[in-house]
């Protein structure tokens, strides 16, 4: 049985050169956004999700 081929998108013309030009510029002026969780929040998810799987006996509850 043979997979079938799928084709791979290519940009072309000004689609092409748009996405390189911003490509470009996010290299040259990274827009870098702070975090909006502290340590201490994501401890607090960690806690909450290994407190979640013990309860489901280690299967997520949304595993089907």
């Amino acid at each position: 049985m043979a997979l079938e081929i799928r084709s791979i998108p290519v940009l072309t013309g000004e689609t092409a050169k748009r996405f390189v030009r911003e490509a470009e510029e996010n290299e040259r002026n990274p827009q870098r956004k702070a975090l909006r969780m502290s340590f201490a929040d994501v401890e607090k998810i960690l806690v909450r999700s290994t407190a979640n799987l013990k309860a489901h006996g280690g299967k997520s509850p949304f595993a089907k």
